[in-house]
């Protein structure tokens, strides 16, 4: 929050429940959040799936275990990691647009309430 900055009170008839340029600037950051797993995830993946090629099952209890439980995750954990990037470029992008409607319905019930005085 920037020092000194407060709610905006337009034309005097009240406060909105935001501070519109620092939620804006976290959307911002939110956009990006995604970006360092999308990367770690394109780098992973490539070596992840060659390793497949070449591990099997193993001999023991232990590892027909892990191999079945890891079986199960993976479809899910790849989704999750393949669209982390484009899902939180999503999220900011709807919160940008969310605070521009905020800030302008305000606006627009500010005004309302100026034509009742």
């Amino acid at each position: 929050m920037s020092a000194g900055s407060g709610p905006i009170d337009f034309g005097g008839t009240g406060h909105i429940n935001m501070f519109p340029a620092e939620t804006d600037e976290v959307m911002s950051r939110l956009s990006v959040a995604g970006k360092p797993i999308a990367d770690a995830w394109a780098k992973a993946k490539p070596a992840l799936d060659a390793d497949e090629q070449v591990v099997g099952t193993g001999l023991d209890d232990l590892s027909a275990g892990f191999r079945r439980r890891y079986n199960t995750m993976r479809p899910p954990l790849e989704r999750t990691a393949s669209e982390a990037g484009a899902n939180f470029h999503a999220m900011g992008a709807n919160g940008h647009k969310i605070v521009k409607q905020y800030v302008d319905l305000d606006q627009q019930q500010a005004e309302r309430l100026r034509r009742l005085q």
